[in-house]
């Protein structure tokens, strides 16, 4: 039977092997979480500590901090520190990101299209309905406990 946990084995063995058929894609210059975190700040301007990544990638801290680490040397992004909170270091893309998240959503567009061609548009948005419907649910559930 199909459940959640079920779903996410699926979902994360996809962005195993999504990861993987970019990271080749790529030319290994890049490891996977560095690219993984590449599009999280590009895509999400609410990501942007190492805490975030962190989270959203269910990666270890160490494995956050060496793609950082990285990616600083390779000059596609900086670290700022808070304006309110000192402590907490901010990170940003570079300009010299700009043709690599480019180049990256070039490769995933490829992906998206080999990987989808098979599955119809009734299909993806009817998965699109279900995974917002079961995402309201958790909200939902979120916001009840709360109060």
């Amino acid at each position: 039977m199909l459940n959640v946990e079920t779903m996410l084995r699926y979902f994360n063995e996809i962005r195993r092997i999504y990861a993987v058929k970019l990271n080749e894609r790529m030319d290994d210059f890049f490891s996977p979480n560095e690219i993984n975190i590449l599009i999280l700040l590009s895509n999400n301007k609410h990501i942007n500590t190492s805490s975030d990544l962190r989270v959203m990638l269910g990666v270890s801290k160490g494995l956050v901090s060496r793609s950082i680490d990285a990616l600083l040397k390779k000059g596609l992004i900086v670290c700022r520190s808070d304006e309110r909170d000192k402590r907490i270091q901010r990170i940003h893309l570079t300009k010299k990101a700009a043709p690599v998240i480019e180049h990256i959503n070039h490769e995933v567009q490829k992906i998206n299209d080999e990987v989808l061609k098979d599955v119809s548009e009734a299909d993806i948005a009817h998965l699109e309905i279900t995974m917002k419907k079961i995402l309201q649910c958790f909200k939902d559930k979120e916001e009840n406990h709360e109060n």
